[in-house]
């Protein structure tokens, strides 16, 4: 009884933040709109249909998408017995001939696993996480990388919700495509409430003055500069940092195949690897953007001078 309450909680509350996403997005929209507006109707309208086209194919289409998928993780091969166990092990091998580039060698070791009894789910799991997981990481690491470019770029609440909501939401149904299988209801109402806030604090992130808030030694042009770079660089490793919170957390839903981890462990484990990953993805931007750049203007002149 209490399941179900915390159930239908779940769902008023996921209502709700999707009410308040979407009003909040209408509001900004009509606003934007109506400047555009200003250069004739075509260009307003043409903005709203790229609103309409955004939120049916980004967030609608990789929300419903995935309750197609059958309800399954890892952990409960461990649990099941019998047909049941036979069923998934057969769904696992199934996914890993249709998701994953094998060797003839390794398609025919994947299918012999299926012969092994009492060892097939270990053998399963142990072969699954190896091929699986790393195409889950790339996957991550792309959007994850994505979102800290855009948002740290982009200057306008409307396109930060969006892109936010949409990334979050088809990084989610990557990952359940790639597995083969998705959590369970209350865990992807759980994960989309996840999404809906951060894409609330995604929006409310551009409303702040964030350059105001870095403490800068002057007052002067190059300062305010640099203070403005700094923040939309901070915005866009927060969105980031969230977008990795919620891949993770799903991913271990899906992969986690340890059933002794209590929930705070995972959670303790989904913070320490989302960190990891956002720390990879500044120290890979600062030196595509500024490192490398610097060396081959400033080596180039060197050269040149040796010369």
């Amino acid at each position: 009884m209490q399941s179900k309450r915390i159930s239908i909680w779940n769902r008023i509350m996921f209502v709700s933040l999707l009410l308040i996403i979407t009003m909040s997005v209408i509001s900004s929209a009509v606003s934007l709109g109506d400047r555009l507006g200003e250069f004739g109707d075509v260009f307003k309208y043409i903005f709203y249909g790229l609103i309409v086209l955004v939120i049916c194919g980004g967030i609608v289409y990789p929300m419903v998408r995935v309750f197609f998928a059958p309800v399954f993780s890892l952990d409960r091969l461990h649990r099941e017995d019998g047909s049941a166990r036979k069923k998934w092990c057969r769904l696992l091998v199934r996914n890993l001939l249709k998701n994953t580039e094998l060797t003839e060698e390794e398609k025919e070791q994947v299918k012999g696993f299926l012969k092994m009894n009492d060892e097939t789910d270990d053998k399963l799991i142990e072969f699954f996480d190896r091929k699986i997981g790393p195409e889950v990481n790339r996957v991550i690491y792309d959007t994850a990388k994505k979102v800290f470019v855009v948002t740290a770029v982009s200057q306008n609440s409307v396109y930060d919700m969006l892109g936010m909501a949409s990334a979050n939401y088809t990084l989610l149904k990557r990952i359940i495509e790639i597995c083969g299988f998705r959590p369970s209801t209350p865990q992807v109402i759980g994960l989309y409430i996840k999404v809906a806030s951060i894409t609330l604090l995604a929006g409310g992130l551009e409303e702040m003055d964030l350059e105001d808030m870095i403490p800068l030694a002057t007052e002067s042009a190059l300062s305010k500069t640099l203070g403005i770079i700094a923040a939309s660089a901070t915005q866009g490793a927060l969105n980031a940092l969230m977008t990795l919170r919620i891949a993770v957390i799903a991913k271990n839903y899906l992969l986690n195949a340890d059933v002794r981890q209590t929930r705070k462990e995972l959670r303790r484990k989904s913070y320490s690897e989302a960190a990891g990953v956002l720390k990879s993805i500044l120290k890979r931007n600062v030196e595509e953007k500024v490192t490398y750049p610097v060396k081959r203007v400033f080596g180039g002149k060197k050269r040149e001078t040796a010369e």
